[in-house]
């Protein structure tokens, strides 16, 4: 669901990638800058995250353990490139033995991750099923979350046999 790492060097990193690789720098964390990327980036509809959801992201965002040693932030220096390069998943060959039945599903309007990276995976892994919805930025758990829920659900109890 909305990986990172997917295709994200094929071109400049998107506008939403920035954003979330940013989020340490700078000035640091603020709820501010936090709501700004969720409702801008992460989803399709800004208003449809309430404050109370931007304010328990960003609580656990400034986590003194999180803070010292940040998941995700900006790779600088000369190996910045070189850094991207390798987040890119579909560079590993092994993804093309794969034989895990995968389920990759993925909101046709991510700005996080570009919508082609869903498809990438689909044509790399042989037995991976692809479900892209419309009006669905990054976070399809939250904004399609019953259909999430549904697939979810039904690929792992094997209800649906999406893949062989």
């Amino acid at each position: 669901m909305g990986p990172g790492g997917i295709g994200t060097t094929r071109s400049l990193p998107t506008q939403g990638l920035k954003s979330l690789l940013s989020y340490y720098g700078g000035d640091g964390p603020s709820r501010d800058k936090l709501a700004a990327f969720i409702r801008n980036y992460l989803v399709y509809e800004g208003d449809s995250v309430p404050d109370e959801v931007i304010d328990l992201r960003y609580a656990a965002s400034i986590d003194p353990g999180v803070v010292t040693n940040p998941p995700l932030r900006r790779p600088s220096g000369p190996m910045a490139l070189r850094t991207l390069w390798r987040m890119d998943l579909t560079r590993d060959s092994r993804l093309n033995n794969l034989q895990t039945p995968t389920l990759v599903l993925w909101g046709r309007d991510d700005k996080v991750n570009r919508p082609e990276g869903g498809p990438m995976l689909l044509n790399t892994m042989p037995n991976a099923e692809l479900v892209m919805t419309s009006h669905t930025g990054h976070w399809m758990q939250w904004e399609r979350a019953e259909l999430f829920n549904r697939l979810v659900v039904e690929f792992l109890s094997g209800e649906v046999a999406f893949a062989p």
